[in-house]
């Protein structure tokens, strides 16, 4: 079974948190100091999401293009992390920094532990630093169109749709493995929807309209949007119909 616990304490700075981290039920790994630059309220929460996405995807504590999955246990020091992951928590705020717990790693079973005598006297010889400015978002690469964002909801549409059909393991990681592997399709290809009422119906909304890449290989068509301040993201995914048509290539 591979652990990560993190534990956060505050500084004398207020926008400046101390994470110590493990992942060995044993011994103490290290310590990262994060600074939160970005205004928000619950900047502790904030850090230790930060770190812990950090020791995951950029230390590599437990391994490399790891999953998320039950054998992965996280042990966090605030509870209001667990009820993000859960998506019960009311700091809809802090959702974009635990937006790695409910996609890649949402598999993963977490703890909330509060005591902090497994780091006592603990003097690490190097410590890691971490400024946040914004939220980093989980990301795949789209053929056609490069890194875009990933929401919850596609990656449950993926896995009512494929992982069903198919009779594999319906879990969290299975999911996030079969989007990235449709995604990554070179297949796809970018289609229009056919029909003006759409446009006037987004317009009526005043939103725009997505763009629709279409994975051939599984009729199935996979819908980004562009928004200000968050980019290029992946919504949801559902059968293709009569209604898209191939874009025509450029001259």
């Amino acid at each position: 079974m591979n652990i990560i616990k993190t534990f956060t304490l505050r500084t004398d700075q207020p926008d400046t948190f101390r994470v110590y981290w493990t992942n060995s039920p044993v011994r103490a790994g290290g310590l990262i100091k994060v600074r939160i630059q970005s205004k928000i309220e619950d900047m502790a929460i904030a850090a230790e999401l930060a770190a812990m996405q950090y020791l995951l995807e950029d230390k590599r504590v437990i391994g490399t293009n790891t999953v998320g999955n039950s054998p992965t246990r996280l042990y966090v020091s605030q509870g209001a992390i667990r009820k993000l992951q859960l998506n019960k928590s009311d700091k809809a705020h802090l959702a974009p920094y635990a937006n790695f717990l409910t996609t890649r790693f949402a598999g993963c079973q977490m703890c909330v532990e509060k005591d902090s005598r497994w780091f006592d006297g603990f003097m690490p010889e190097t410590v890691d630093e971490l400024t946040v400015n914004q939220p980093k978002r989980e990301t795949i690469c789209l053929t056609g169109l490069g890194d875009v964002s990933v929401t919850q909801h596609v990656l449950q549409r993926i896995s009512d749709r494929l992982l069903t059909e198919s009779k594999q393991a319906n879990s969290c990681s299975a999911a996030w493995k079969k989007l990235n592997e449709v995604a990554s399709d070179p297949l796809i290809q970018e289609v229009s929807r056919q029909g003006i009422w759409n446009t006037v119906k987004y317009a009526r909304q005043n939103k725009h309209e997505g763009r629709y890449f279409l994975n051939s290989r599984r009729n199935l068509i996979l819908v980004v949007t562009d928004n200000p301040g968050e980019g290029k993201r992946l919504v949801t995914a559902y059968p293709a119909n009569k209604q898209f048509a191939q874009m025509p290539l450029a001259a």
